[in-house]
């Protein structure tokens, strides 16, 4: 209803939510830091107080993230129920030692060993999903197309590059500047040469 009554909410982007969301965070976490900050005796006194500020700003928020599911969904025909099924299944999966959905051989002890785990699974997922991207983007034209091969050279050179970036990063090694400009050069030649070509 709000989302077709309202000329506002019919204006507003993605973007501008995000931007009055993040502004609605910080105010509740300004509230926390209140607390926080405070002694026992100023939060028995003003309890109340501070329970209906943070009330409020949380209501903020959740109005916020309803809103940004509607552009979402007006925008872009993300429903929230996809939303929802990629957030679990990514808990899922990040959450392995977990007696519910878990793989039956990880196990959390501590919220180091927690940690720990999320951050390898994440790494491995951002190293899987760099590599089906690194696929598409050096068999994307047909060798044939290629003039005098230099087009097909010089993607093999930026996969190669990114693939190295790759590797690196599962090592925990940082990568150097060099790296990351050939990819970005093998990257932008290949489609100036393709480009020209094609003129």
């Amino acid at each position: 209803c709000l989302g077709q009554s309202c000329p506002w909410t019919r204006s507003i982007k993605a973007n501008d939510m995000l931007h009055y969301l993040k502004s609605e965070v910080d105010e509740l976490h300004h509230e926390l830091d209140i607390i926080k900050s405070d002694d026992i005796c100023y939060w028995r006194c003003y309890s109340d107080k501070r329970k209906k500020a943070m009330a409020s700003e949380l209501g903020d928020i959740l109005f916020d993230v309803l809103m940004l599911e509607m552009i979402m969904r007006r925008d872009y025909g993300i429903s929230i129920d996809e939303a929802w099924q990629v957030a679990a299944e990514k808990i899922e999966r990040r959450t392995p030692y977990m007696k519910e959905w878990g793989d039956g051989i990880s196990n959390a002890k501590s919220v180091e060993d927690a940690e720990r785990i999320w951050k390898a699974v994440k790494e491995r997922e951002k190293a899987e999903k760099l590599e089906k991207v690194d696929d598409k983007y050096l068999y994307a034209d047909p060798i044939e197309k290629q003039p005098f091969g230099v087009h097909m050279t010089m993607k093999a050179f930026g996969w190669l590059c990114i693939k190295g970036r790759n590797i690196w990063s599962q090592h925990n090694i940082k990568c150097h500047g060099e790296l990351l400009v050939g990819a970005v050069f093998g990257y932008f030649f290949s489609h100036f040469w393709k480009n020209f070509h094609h003129r």
